[in-house]
């Protein structure tokens, strides 16, 4: 549920890969995952009502293009029986696999978890909190490598079908062209059993902590002014705030809906809010889907 955070090249159909090499999982997790942050996303509730029509221990799920976030398995950890966190970036998959392990200097997901039991009904209490972490940790499979550029986007043995695939925030990283997005959700298709979900969450603003706080800022306020005015839609490649965005990225519901329609899903829920941070300045327009495979 996390916004993306990479600079997106328009020039190519993909993204440049080298942009990930030097990811900064820290950094992400403290400005998107910190103390305070989870009540700034109103897709939570969402993702809690969506795992609430499942038994518990029933599902297997793949996280695809997780980043170094655990907020999906913090949610779906009762739900399912097998759990896989796929990304590209080491960095992202080291701070997942340290928490994994106990490392004392891991990203703390304490607060979080306590947040979200309490949205699931519970009191949230210190025991509750470490028996759902316990339980994340059962449940957490693997930590693995993924890439939606190429063809074989998992790792051999991990190909097979899943109940549930979520991809947060990454395909808006990756996709700069509406036919790019459209073979990215026919990959992320073939990972879902039938009568499975899709789960796809697109934004707008990508933050990049290459940026001066200055330059984030004027970035930040740039797009944000175009979510305001113009609902989120660019028509064509343009400059906003000195930075190159393309309408398609800016029409998640409508283009995310209509691809994942055309790859044999009934879209059952859709979802739109704006995210606001003050503390980062960070305003961004998120969009989420969610499909059923028929």
């Amino acid at each position: 549920p996390h916004p993306s955070e990479c600079q997106t090249k328009m020039s190519t159909d993909h993204a440049d890969k080298q942009q990930y090499d030097s990811f900064d999982a820290n950094v992400y997790l403290k400005d998107f995952c910190g103390p305070g942050k989870i009540e700034l996303y109103a897709s939570i509730p969402l993702y809690v009502e969506f795992f609430s029509q499942f038994s518990d221990n029933s599902i297997e799920m793949l996280d695809f293009g997780g980043g170094p976030s655990l907020l999906p398995l913090i949610i779906a950890a009762r739900k399912v029986t097998h759990y896989i966190h796929a990304d590209y970036a080491k960095n992202n998959r080291t701070a997942v696999e340290r928490w994994l392990k106990k490392d004392p200097d891991s990203f703390d997901w304490r607060e979080n978890v306590r947040y979200i039991l309490k949205l699931e009904g519970n009191s949230g209490t210190d025991e509750e909190v470490t028996e759902r972490e316990d339980r994340m940790r059962k449940v957490l499979g693997e930590v693995v490598h993924c890439d939606i550029l190429v063809d074989q986007v998992m790792p051999p043995g991990f190909e097979c079908p899943f109940d549930v695939v979520s991809c947060l925030s990454c395909l808006d990283c990756v996709c700069t062209s509406v036919d790019s997005l459209h073979e990215a959700i026919r990959k992320l298709s073939s990972l879902v059993r039938s009568g499975g979900y899709l789960i796809v969450q697109g934004s707008v603003v990508v933050a990049d902590h290459n940026l001066s706080e200055e330059e984030q800022k004027r970035k930040n306020e740039a797009i944000g002014e175009v979510i305001h005015t113009e609902r989120g839609y660019v028509p064509e490649a343009k400059d906003i705030g000195g930075f190159k965005y393309q309408g398609f990225l800016y029409e998640r519901i409508s283009t995310y809906v209509k691809l994942m329609e055309s790859c044999g899903f009934t879209v059952v829920k859709q979802f739109e809010y704006i995210y606001n941070d003050p503390f980062i300045k960070y305003t961004d327009s998120i969009g989420v889907v969610v499909g059923k495979k028929l």
